[in-house]
């Protein structure tokens, strides 16, 4: 619960943030407002519709960098309160390998119109384990879909004369703020995504001292010398998962656990 709260203060306190504007900032809104100023026209219903596209998307990728590169500093900003929030380092196991992210659904009832069924826990595997080199970091969940490139220079259609400017200007306004929102939106998958993973892999330590899972095989096989007469290997090892981590159904072979409380 305390760590919930935490993500959740985190996560809104980086939606608050503003904008901050140095050198290497994508490029701000004016900078796609003013193509050119030709003298003014009447717009057909096809020219308008192209405008207002092309200037929604151009407005779209601009707003979503600018707004993503604002949560990238912010989450840089926040690095050691992020380190102790979600440290991978403690749950890799000796053999190398990221425990399975385990799910966790309380109180669940499944209606028909003949039959009610109800259970207190459904437990389910939804990412198996697997080895890594290097313990993974919350960067890899929160950083996703958060680039701070900016569209192209070059953009499909452009605007020809004063009307069209003002639909274009329009156009790439609305898409800015839809850009931006979409940064948010994604930080905050990220960030439930990032909670999820991180709780479902003590989940199943928890339920290893249980004996609810089993633990996953994993083999060791050691040759002194491999290869052939264009490649030789010295203190070849291959360490491979023989078998997945899995549910225990026979409930003769749980084992309590027991939990002190606090005074």
């Amino acid at each position: 619960m305390k760590k919930s709260i935490l993500t959740l203060a985190l996560l809104q306190g980086l939606q608050g943030c503003g904008h901050t504007p140095p050198s290497d900032t994508p490029a701000p809104l004016e900078s796609y407002l003013a193509p050119v100023d030709p003298p003014s026209a009447d717009v057909t219903e096809s020219r308008r519709q192209l405008l207002e596209e092309s200037g929604r998307n151009t407005g779209f990728r601009g707003g979503k960098a600018e707004r993503a590169w604002e949560l990238r500093q912010a989450l840089e900003g926040q690095i050691g309160r992020l380190n102790g929030l979600y440290d991978f380092r403690t749950l890799i196991s000796r053999e190398g390998w990221l425990p399975p992210v385990i799910d966790e659904a309380v109180d669940v009832a499944h209606i028909t119109p003949r039959q009610i069924r109800t259970a207190s826990h459904v437990y389910e595997i939804i990412v198996p384990e697997r080895f890594v080199s290097n313990p993974p970091s919350w960067r890899t969940w929160l950083m996703a879909g958060l680039s701070s490139s900016g569209p192209d220079d070059a953009v499909s259609v452009t605007p020809e004369n004063r009307v069209q400017k003002a639909l274009w200007q329009a156009a790439v306004r609305q898409g800015w703020g839809e850009g931006r929102q979409s940064a948010d939106q994604i930080l905050e998958a990220n960030f439930n995504r990032l909670t999820r993973d991180y709780r479902g892999m003590l989940m199943y330590s928890q339920l290893l001292r249980q004996g609810f899972i089993t633990a996953p095989v994993v083999t060791d096989q050691q040759q002194t010398v491999t290869g052939d007469r264009q490649k030789l290997t010295t203190g070849d090892r291959v360490r491979s998962l023989k078998e997945n981590a899995g549910f225990v159904p026979d409930k003769t072979q749980w084992h309590p656990v027991i939990r002190k409380v606090q005074p």
